[in-house]
């Protein structure tokens, strides 16, 4: 994409394929307690609760109940709770905040899993703001997110850098003028330096 001739005033990070993932053997648990079709029906539930219009834990109970598996949805629901967190990408978000750069996380996630990244592992210290979808009443890739984002951060689209591990996500915060790149896990911290780099942020 071409490059402005000014770093950006904010970078806002991504949370999961860009600071953190679901701990290895997520989706493998969900096939040992149910099969394969209920995996795939526990995935689906969390989708639509990303706007918080519907709530997990619920919904997780109707998949258990239609599936006949011997859990509860508040079990299931904790599996989500489960984060890995990419150490490395936690210091450049600090190093950035402290060269003064405004720093934000934007991130879809239910009510449960929000809470719990904001709560417990504390990136509610972290980051000058934060813009969970379930909070928005809004998911990426969607305009109106990235909208949001500008204007809770009171910023013109360009003079935002957003990085997320999606290619739907990046062209939607393009698509309303911001910088944005993709980021992939495996080049962890490196990789966010070289996104960084090209941005003039060192």
């Amino acid at each position: 994409m071409r490059r402005s001739s000014f770093p950006p005033k904010a970078v806002v990070f991504d949370a999961d394929g860009v600071l953190q993932r679901r701990r290895p053997g997520f989706v493998r648990g969900l096939l040992r307690l149910g099969g394969v079709g209920f995996t795939i029906d526990c995935l689906r539930a969390e989708v639509a609760t990303l706007t918080d219009q519907h709530d997990l834990v619920e919904a997780l109970d109707e998949v258990v109940a239609r599936h006949g598996v011997a859990t509860t949805g508040e079990e299931v629901m904790r599996r989500w709770l489960h984060i890995e967190v990419d150490s490395g990408a936690l210091d450049i978000v600090r190093k950035l905040r402290r060269q003064g750069v405004t720093v934000a996380l934007g991130t879809n996630q239910q009510s449960y899993r929000g809470d719990h990244m904001r709560d417990v592992v504390g990136y509610s210290d972290e980051f000058d703001a934060s813009f969970y979808s379930h909070q928005l009443r809004l998911a990426k890739p969607d305009r109106a997110y990235f909208r949001a984002v500008a204007d809770g951060l009171g910023l013109d689209p360009p003079e935002i850098l957003f990085i997320d591990d999606l290619p739907s996500n990046v062209r939607g915060a393009r698509s309303i003028g911001m910088r944005a790149e993709l980021h992939l896990w495996v080049t962890r911290a490196r990789g966010l330096r070289r996104i960084l780099r090209r941005h003039g942020l060192g």
